[in-house]
C-alpha cells in the first residue's frame, strides 16, 4: 500500500515541476507522469527492487512527452 502513495507522490512532483510555466499543459503532464510512476513503478514492485527509481524515471519521460504535446499554441 506504501508503494502506491509513493507513485502518487513521485507522479504528481514530476508533472508538477517539469510542466510549471505551461498552464495549458499542467494537468496533462500531472496526469502522464502519474500513469508514467503507475506504470513503471508496478512492474518492477514484483522484484522490490528498483521500482521507486524506475517509477521516477517513467514519470519524467511521460511528463517530458506531455510537456512537449501539451505546449502553449503561441510558444
Amino acid at each position: 500500500m506504501l508503494h502506491i502513495v509513493a507513485y502518487v507522490v513521485i507522479g504528481v512532483v514530476v508533472g508538477y515541476f517539469v510542466g510549471q510555466g505551461n498552464q495549458r499543459g499542467l494537468v496533462p503532464t500531472i496526469v502522464l507522469s502519474l500513469v508514467g510512476a503507475f506504470g513503471g513503478g508496478l512492474i518492477l514492485h514484483a522484484s522490490k527492487y528498483g521500482s521507486i527509481g524506475v517509477a521516477i524515471v517513467a514519470a519524467i519521460i511521460l511528463a517530458y512527452v506531455g510537456k512537449a504535446i501539451f505546449k502553449p499554441k503561441n510558444a
